[in-house]
C-alpha cells in the first residue's frame, strides 16, 4: 500500500527552486515515480518500504498535482492543489504560538476599548485575498518523549473563518512576504508556550553543547526506568503539590478586613496592576488588598458592575464588608489569566465613601494583579458611567509562605522541560522538508536567572546548527525576533542583573556567531505587565522586513533598527556607531537609557548625549573616563533609539564583563 508523509497532503505548499524532497511508504524494494508540474523523478523502496524522491526544481506557481506511483505494483497516489511558493517554519513558545484572536492567553476585555489583539485580527480578516495562495499548516502539541515521524494537522488556506485561530506573527509575517513577492506562500507553525530551548533542540544537538552534554546523560538514566512508561503509574506526572500549599483558611474575614470600618493605616501602600511578589510586598499565600472609593449621589442604589483584570490565582472580593464574588479554589491554578467581573448589588451601594477589599491566594509561580490600569474599574449598570479603581491601594499579608518551590516534574513524557522532547515530537517529522527558512520567537523561558540567560548564546546556536544539519538544506536564513519589554516589577531604566537584558544581548550575538542568522526586535513593542503583548502586526512586519531584506534582498526595505557595531573613547566620551542607522534620531523627550561606566565598572546615566550623523557620543559628568556603554539595559526599558523607517535600536552592551 502506497502512502505519502503527512506533510504531503491537498493544498500543500512546495519551496519554488529547490529539489524538495519527498517521502512515504510503498512495498519493499518497489521501484518508484514521481511525476510534479511537468517534472519527473524516480526512486526505490527500502527494504522496510520506506522511501524518498528529491523533485526537481520548478518555479513558483501552480495549483499543480503530485503523483507518485509504483511500477510494481501499479499502484498510485495524488495529492492535488500544490502551490509552489516560498515556504517557512515559524517555532517557538507562547508568542510564535499566539493566535490572531488573542484567545487561550491572559487578554482582558475589561476597560475602554476593544482590545488591541481583536482589533488586528479584524484589520487581517478584512483584508484576507481569499485568492488560495497563502496557507499555513500547524503542528499540534507532542510532547510523547518518542522520536515522532508523523502527526496531525491539516494545510489550511487562510480564510475569514480560519485566520483568527493561527499563529498571529506567522499570520502578518506571510502576509507580507506574499504581497511583496507576489508569490504563494506557506508557513509550517511548530510552537508551544512556556518551553525552553533545550527542548527543541535534538540530543545530537545537546551532546554538541558541553555545557548541555550532562543534560543528556541525565535524561537517558531517568528515561531507561520502566515505570515512565507505565501509563498507570503517576510518576510521570509532575509530582502532585504539597497538602500544605494549600488554602488554610480565610482569618482575615474573622479580623475584620473586609470591613468598611476597619483601621488599614499601618498597611502598606501597593499598585494594582502589580505583582506583589515581583515587587517584593509579600509572598506566596493569602494577601489582602483595600482601597476607599468615593461615589457620586446619582449611584446611591444601583447596582454596579467591578471589573478587575485576572488575579493570579484566586480571589474573593468584598464591597462594603459584603462577599460579592470569588473565583478559584484549592489548588487549581488554571484561574492566574481569566479577568473577574462581579455584580455590587444595589442595596450596598452608596453616596460617598465604599470600601473595596479583595482577599487574593496564590500558592506558586508569581502572584498578581495582572492586565492594564482600565482594565480596574466600577461601572454603573444603566448609564454606563465608569470610575476607575487602579493605583494605590493598601496592602497586607494573612500569610506569607514566601516564595514556595514546587516539587520539580518528573523528567520524561508530557514534561516539556524533558532535552529533545518537542523537537522529537515536534521538529522531527518536518525536517528535511523544503524550506526557504525559520523564524524563531522564544527565550522568556530562559529568563529565569542570569545563568539561564548567559546560557543562552550557546544553547541557542547549537540549535540553529542542528536543525541545519538535520534540514540536509545548508544553512538556511535563521530569524530570531529578540524579547519585548516586559517587567512585572517597577519600571527601570537600568538593571544591572535584568536576566531579560542579558537574553536580548545573547540574542543579538548570535547573530555575529553564525551566517544568516538575523534579528528584527520586539522592545518597544511589548506590555510591562504582560508577557504576551497583543501587538503581533508589529512583530511579524518586522520579521517580514527582516526577510525581505537579508533573504530576498530588497534593497529598499530597512531589516531591522540601529544595532551596535562598534565604539570608541575619545576624550571624557564614547562614540557608538551602527548598523542601520540611516536617519539615526533620538526621543529626546523620553528618559534615556545610556548608561556609561568606567574602570570601576559603575554604570552612571549619560547626561550629554548627542548625534553626530549616524554616531551616537555619550559623556557622563559622573565618569571621567567611561570605557563602558549599556543601553536599554532592563526587563522594560525607554526606547529612545531610533532610525529613519522608525524601528527600534537593539539593546546592547559594550562591555564583556561579568554578570552576576
Amino acid at each position: 500500500m502506497i502512502s505519502l508523509h503527512p506533510l504531503f497532503q491537498d493544498h500543500a505548499v512546495l519551496q519554488r527552486e529547490h529539489w524538495n524532497p519527498v517521502w512515504g511508504n510503498a512495498g519493499p524494494r518497489h521501484r518508484l515515480k514521481a511525476e510534479f508540474a511537468g517534472k519527473t523523478a524516480y526512486s526505490k523502496a527500502s527494504c522496510s518500504g520506506t522511501f524518498k524522491f528529491r523533485l526537481p526544481p520548478v518555479p513558483a506557481g501552480g495549483p499543480f498535482t503530485l503523483t507518485v506511483t509504483d511500477l510494481d505494483s501499479g499502484e498510485s497516489i495524488s495529492i492535488n492543489d500544490i502551490l509552489v511558493g516560498e515556504v517557512w517554519l515559524a517555532s517557538g513558545q507562547s508568542n510564535m504560538e499566539y493566535i490572531l484572536s488573542g484567545k487561550g492567553v491572559s487578554r482582558p476585555t475589561a476597560g475602554e476599548g476593544i482590545p488591541l489583539s481583536e482589533i488586528q485580527c479584524q484589520e487581517y480578516i478584512s483584508s484576507i485575498k481569499n485568492d488560495g495562495k497563502f496557507r499555513i499548516l500547524t503542528i499540534p502539541h507532542n510532547a510523547s518523549c518518542c522520536s515522532e515521524e508523523i502527526f496531525t494537522g491539516k494545510w489550511k488556506n487562510i480564510t475569514a473563518e480560519n485566520a483568527p485561530d493561527v499563529s498571529a506573527i506567522a499570520a502578518w509575517f506571510g502576509r507580507i512576504i506574499q504581497d511583496r513577492l507576489e508569490l504563494p506562500v506557506g508557513i509550517i507553525v511548530s510552537a508551544w508556550g512556556g518551553t525552553p530551548v533545550k527542548a527543541w533542540t535534538s540530543r545530537a544537538g545537546l551532546l554538541s553543547n558541553p555545557e548541555t552534554e550532562n543534560l543528556v546523560r541525565c535524561a537517558d538514566l531517568e528515561l531507561g526506568k520502566a515505570d515512565l512508561w507505565d501509563e498507570r503509574e503517576a510518576s510521570k506526572k509532575r509530582a502532585p503539590i504539597p497538602e500544605e500549599f494549600a488554602d488554610s483558611g480565610n482569618k482575615g474575614i474573622d479580623w475584620g478586613w473586609a470591613n468598611p470600618d476597619f483601621d488599614d493605616s499601618e498597611w502598606n501602600l501597593f499598585p494594582i496592576p502589580g505583582s506583589w511578589i515581583q515587587q517584593k510586598a509579600a509572598g506566596n499565600g493569602s494577601v489582602w488588598f483595600r482601597k476607599e472609593i468615593t461615589l457620586p449621589e446619582d449611584w446611591t442604589g444601583k447596582d454596579l458592575s467591578l471589573e478587575l483584570g485576572p488575579v493570579d490565582k484566586m480571589d474573593i472580593t468584598y464591597f462594603n464588608g459584603v462577599e460579592i464574588g470569588r473565583t478559584g479554589k484549592g489548588l487549581d491554578g488554571s484561574f492566574w489569566n481569566l479577568p473577574r467581573s462581579y455584580t455590587v448589588p444595589g442595596n450596598l451601594v452608596k453616596a460617598g465613601k465604599n470600601t473595596l477589599a479583595i482577599r487574593a491566594y496564590s500558592y506558586m509561580h508569581d502572584g498578581a494583579f495582572n492586565g492594564k490600569p482600565e482594565h480596574y474599574y466600577l461601572k454603573e449598570s444603566v448609564s454606563g458611567e465608569q470610575l476607575n479603581i487602579a493605583g494605590e491601594w493598601k496592602i497586607h499579608s494573612e500569610r506569607d509562605m514566601g516564595i514556595t518551590k514546587l516539587p520539580p516534574q518528573r523528567i520524561g513524557p508530557d514534561n516539556v522541560y524533558t532535552p529533545s522532547i518537542l523537537f522529537d515530537g515536534m521538529i522531527n517529522p518536518l525536517k528535511t522538508y523544503g524550506i526557504r527558512g525559520a523564524i524563531w520567537y522564544q527565550g522568556e523561558n530562559n529568563t529565569s536567572s542570569i545563568t539561564d540567560a548567559l546560557a543562552y548564546r550557546k544553547e541557542l546556536a547549537a540549535m540553529i546548527r542542528d536543525w541545519r544539519y538535520q534540514w540536509e538544506q545548508g544553512n538556511f536564513p535563521f530569524l530570531v525576533m529578540q524579547l519585548a519589554n516586559y517587567d512585572l516589577g517597577k519600571k527601570a531604566a537600568y538593571k544591572g542583573d535584568s536576566s531579560w537584558a542579558v537574553l536580548r544581548d545573547q540574542q543579538r550575538a548570535v547573530c555575529n556567531d553564525l551566517p544568516e542568522v538575523y534579528m528584527a526586535s520586539a522592545v518597544d513593542i511589548g506590555e510591562a505587565k504582560d508577557i504576551h503583548p497583543q501587538n503581533k502586526k508589529s512583530a511579524g512586519e518586522r520579521m517580514a522586513y527582516c526577510a525581505l531584506h537579508h533573504v530576498y534582498r530588497c534593497s529598499d526595505i530597512v531589516p531591522e533598527g540601529p544595532r551596535f557595531a562598534g565604539y570608541s573613547q575619545e576624550d571624557n566620551a564614547i562614540h557608538v556607531t551602527f548598523q542601520y542607522a540611516d536617519g539615526l534620531t533620538l526621543k529626546e523627550e523620553l528618559p534615556q537609557s545610556f548608561y556609561l561606566a568606567g574602570a570601576d565598572k559603575v554604570f552612571y546615566p549619560a547626561d550629554q548625549i548627542r548625534l553626530e550623523g549616524n554616531t551616537l557620543v555619550l559623556s557622563s559628568g559622573k565618569v571621567k573616563e567611561p570605557c563602558a556603554v549599556r543601553y536599554a539595559w532592563s526587563g522594560d526599558p525607554e526606547n529612545t533609539l531610533y532610525n529613519g523607517a522608525g524601528l527600534p535600536a537593539s539593546p546592547f552592551r559594550t562591555d564583556d564583563w561579568e554578570i552576576q
